[in-house]
């Protein structure tokens, strides 16, 4: 595995499925569009969509729960988990028959565990772009689909 720059077909395909709007920050605040974990074996990439703190949900669980965007040859699927103390939970794939639970539990893992590679990926490819003080994911909605589903 390893950490990947999304490309404009990719980050459509991510759009499309998680279905971020303007008018609620919430649906894009943990969305990377800018990076992801990429699988040779099987050619899918993973990034995060949503993260809800179990401090936030005040459910009496003492998990966060994630969402990430799993682009597959097939499509693009949203995948759910839980996580405490470090162990992902809950995992299950939409296509079992075409990439396991398990593989896609190793992808979350390593998703998590390249933070510091994906800050500098993240930072040499932002280097020549000028987001105007927005992170790049809110900047790429604006400047790509915002603007286009806004009625004035």
């Amino acid at each position: 595995m390893k950490v990947i720059l999304l490309n404009d077909k990719q980050r459509k395909a991510i759009i499309n499925m998680a279905r971020p709007s303007a008018g609620d920050y919430y649906s894009y605040q943990n969305l990377n569009l800018l990076t992801a974990v990429y699988d040779e074996e099987k050619n899918v990439c993973l990034t995060v969509t949503r993260y809800m703190s179990s401090a936030i949900t005040r459910m009496g669980s003492h998990c966060d729960e994630y969402s990430f965007a799993l682009l597959t040859p097939l499509g693009c699927f949203s995948v759910s988990c839980t996580e405490a103390a470090g162990k992902y939970s809950d995992i299950f794939s939409p296509l079992p028959l075409f990439i396991s639970g398990k593989k896609i539990a190793e992808m979350i893992e390593y998703y998590h565990d390249s933070f510091s590679q994906r800050r500098a990926l993240e930072k040499e490819a932002l280097k020549d772009i000028d987001t105007g003080g927005s992170g790049f994911t809110e900047w790429y909605l604006q400047k790509s689909c915002f603007k286009k589903n806004r009625r004035d």
